[in-house]
């Protein structure tokens, strides 16, 4: 006669209190990166709100700036007087210039406004900009500094900004260019395809 021994409760329960310890401790690490890019996301929209507003009242056209450069991810708000037009080559121009800036040169076009980010916000611990691409691009951007432009009529220039993790987390923000509204796709998405 063989004897066939299973397990016996205390083991089982033993067992399932391991499992339920290390949900306990590594749950939190998974659920604070998800916050942070829900808390982001979230900020994204209440600013290009704000942004939009406040280029339809002072009949000027912002831009949303942001820095993708390593260890530099920032964001922060620039104004011009007036409608102007989007022109990237004049864009690339312009970042040469700035480059080369000379004494007594006039000041660039678009000066960051205080009144919006009263200085360079950067993206909380672990997260980061994965690409810009607006309508006036040729291709997305994932390094240096890109641009989203809105204007004082109340549009804004078409754009996906994906924000990511770098592991297998990224939300993309989308903006209508003719709404203003900033939308969320809890995925990466390009322009092109929402544009489909």
């Amino acid at each position: 006669m063989s004897s066939q021994r299973g397990f016996t409760l205390i083991e089982i329960m033993v067992v399932l209190a391991i499992i339920a310890a290390i949900m306990v401790v590594a749950a939190p690490r998974f659920a604070k990166k998800d916050a942070n890019i829900k808390s982001v996301a979230r900020h994204f929209l209440v600013l290009s709100k704000e942004i939009r507003n406040k280029a339809r009242l002072t009949n000027s056209t912002y831009r949303l700036a942001i820095s993708m450069d390593a260890g530099e991810e920032k964001y922060w708000v620039e104004r011009a007087n007036g409608p102007q037009p989007v022109n990237p080559e004049a864009y690339e121009k312009a970042k040469e210039k700035e480059s080369e800036k000379e004494e007594g040169a006039p000041p660039p076009l678009f000066q960051m406004d205080k009144s919006i980010t009263k200085k360079e916000q950067t993206l909380p611990s672990g997260l980061r900009f994965g690409s810009v691409e607006t309508i006036n691009m040729k291709s997305p951007i994932t390094s240096g500094v890109a641009y989203v432009h809105f204007f004082p009529e109340g549009f804004v220039e078409a754009a996906a900004v994906q924000i990511t993790n770098g592991n297998n987390l990224t939300w993309t923000l989308v903006f209508n260019p003719l709404t203003g509204q900033a939308d969320i796709i809890e995925k990466a998405q390009s322009l092109k395809d929402i544009q489909r």
